[in-house]
């Protein structure tokens, strides 16, 4: 956008300044005119301002003046029409851009909206964009909004305390909402607005001060991080089991590793359904360690390999991504 701008004004300079250096040197070779006058010459003819002119003209000048006259007309209109140009295009492949982020939102379920695109919120867009999860991102700063349009991030721009943004980015659709905005009044109503449009969406809320975990959980959040904590143990962890926290970092969150956490479902008619963990052969099947298993509420952490899977259960599984990928598809029963 900045570019098709940049090209007009240019362009339209290297045109004014073309028509001023030729009839500068033009009044100073045919009227023997000193460079001043002749400058002065070319730039009331060019603007068409028609000041009383230096001496009178010869008839080479008088012709001269006519052509001058006829550039400085040209040099207007191409500068009009190029800067009109610029501002069109700008506007039109916004407005293009605008529609087909609209309809690709409009074309999106169980994806993530994020709340507010500050520190904490362009994190995690970083993130969703590396894992290919679908994501809307809803800003009230127009020129936060204009910086995710030309990175071709969908983004729906307003206030998400106001009901029809938050509608506008799909939220009945949607799966999750993150609520990273700036402080812990508007994630409340955030919260609120959506947990009312959307009774099933997972909720994950920023508590930005001490003792707002507590006020986030009442309005609907399922979830409450407070980065500054998440922040202290992981200093203290690193301080105190710096190996750990060294295969942590190496293993689950360099992208260049090959190992990661996912959550598998199993479902009715699969597999998994109504086998233990011993008789699916998870480890050696799928080449995968189960570090976990929800059911409802209740979560069991290294499940013993007598644990009988049923529908609806959650395994937290840790291994490559391949296998991880393969154990959700037979987990859902594919």
């Amino acid at each position: 956008m900045q570019s098709s701008r940049r090209r007009a004004i240019i362009s339209a300079a290297l045109a004014g300044c073309s028509v001023i250096a030729i009839g500068t040197i033009g009044y100073s070779t045919i009227e023997d005119m000193s460079l001043l006058d002749a400058l002065y010459m070319t730039t009331i003819t060019v603007t068409t301002i028609g000041f009383k002119e230096v001496a009178p003209l010869s008839v080479p000048g008088r012709i001269f003046t006519i052509f001058m006259a006829f550039a400085g007309i040209g040099v207007i209109l191409f500068t009009g029409t190029e800067l009109a140009r610029a501002v069109l295009e700008v506007n039109l492949r916004r407005f293009i851009d605008k529609t087909r982020e609209l309809t690709m939102i409009k074309r999106m379920s169980d994806h993530i909206i994020v709340c507010g695109y500050g520190r904490l919120g362009k994190a995690v867009a970083e993130v969703l964009i590396e894992s290919s999860v679908p994501f809307v991102v809803v800003e009230e700063s127009g020129q936060v909004c204009n910086q995710l349009e030309e990175n071709h991030i969908p983004i729906v721009q307003g206030d998400a305390t106001q009901e029809d943004v938050l509608l506008a980015a799909g939220i009945g659709r949607a799966k999750t909402f993150l609520s990273c905005l700036g402080d812990d009044a508007h994630n409340v109503y955030a919260i609120l607005l959506a947990r009312q449009l959307q009774p099933k969406i997972t909720i994950i809320g920023l508590a930005v001060e001490d003792g707002a975990e507590e006020r986030l959980r009442l309005a609907g959040a399922h979830q409450v991080i407070n980065p500054y904590k998440l922040g202290g143990k992981r200093l203290a962890l690193t301080a105190i089991k710096p190996q750990m926290m060294d295969f942590i970092d190496t293993s689950l969150l360099d992208s260049n590793m090959e190992l990661e956490l996912s959550e598998i479902t199993v479902r009715a008619g699969s597999e998994l359904e109504g086998r233990t963990l011993a008789e699916a052969h998870v480890r050696r099947n799928f080449g995968i360690i189960i570090v976990a298993r929800k059911r409802g509420d209740d979560t069991c952490f290294n499940p013993s390999s007598d644990v009988r899977m049923q529908d609806g259960d959650i395994l937290v599984g840790l291994g490559p991504l391949e296998a991880l990928e393969r154990a959700e598809k037979i987990a859902a029963g594919e």
